[in-house]
């Protein structure tokens, strides 16, 4: 059905648990988005120093992230079914880096916020229909936050939504750019097509 799935970091493969309120009163933003306040900076030393700021955040939650329950499972079963598979983030690329070496992860792309404009925009979705010779219908956006689920949408990709503690206050709001909403990681792999490696040992 697809043959390229992009997912979300933070929240969605990965818990990365990144202190905002901390990083806000660190760099003086008040109630607005953080990369968005940064990326609109005029001084451009100003600008760098948010970002290593920001960065520095992110490198420190992602040694101390946990990865999603099933994420690994699901993973290994694209890679299984030739499924291109890899990460649209607005984090930065070193973070990502951290998290793959520390679970071993494979992603067959990455793009973060030093590769394209940041979600929502569509820019990270069509750079990768246009990078691997896809359809927009044959891409899937994975996310658990509503600028995952507009970058999709504008791009001519599906979308789906992962709901968990920290989201399911807002699933409301954010089920209108979501062509499917899962529960969890383990429903997104068995709507895939996986099945159980209990359920298929039985029938051997």
């Amino acid at each position: 059905m697809f043959r390229l799935i992009a997912f979300d970091l933070d929240g969605t493969l990965v818990e990365f648990n990144i202190p905002f309120d901390l990083i806000r009163e660190r760099l003086g933003i008040k109630q607005r988005f953080i990369l968005e306040t940064i990326l609109e900076e005029k001084d451009e030393n100003k600008k760098a120093e948010m970002l290593r700021v920001l960065e520095e955040f992110e490198l420190r939650s992602a040694e101390k992230a946990k990865l999603a329950f099933y994420a690994k499972e699901l993973l290994d079963f694209l890679k299984r079914s030739g499924i291109i598979y890899g990460i649209v983030t607005r984090n930065s690329k070193k973070s990502v880096d951290v998290i793959a070496k520390k679970f071993s992860l494979h992603f067959d792309f990455v793009i973060s916020r030093e590769d394209a404009k940041p979600k929502p925009s569509d820019e990270p979705i069509r750079i990768l229909i246009e990078k691997f010779g896809v359809k927009g219908e044959e891409v899937l956006v994975v996310g658990d936050f509503l600028f995952d689920l507009i970058a999709g949408k504008r791009a001519g990709a599906k979308t789906a939504l992962i709901v968990h503690e920290r989201n399911k206050g807002m699933v409301e709001n954010f089920k209108v750019y979501a062509d499917y909403v899962f529960q969890s990681l383990r429903e997104l792999a068995e709507f895939l097509g996986m099945r159980d490696d209990t359920e298929e040992s039985s029938k051997v």
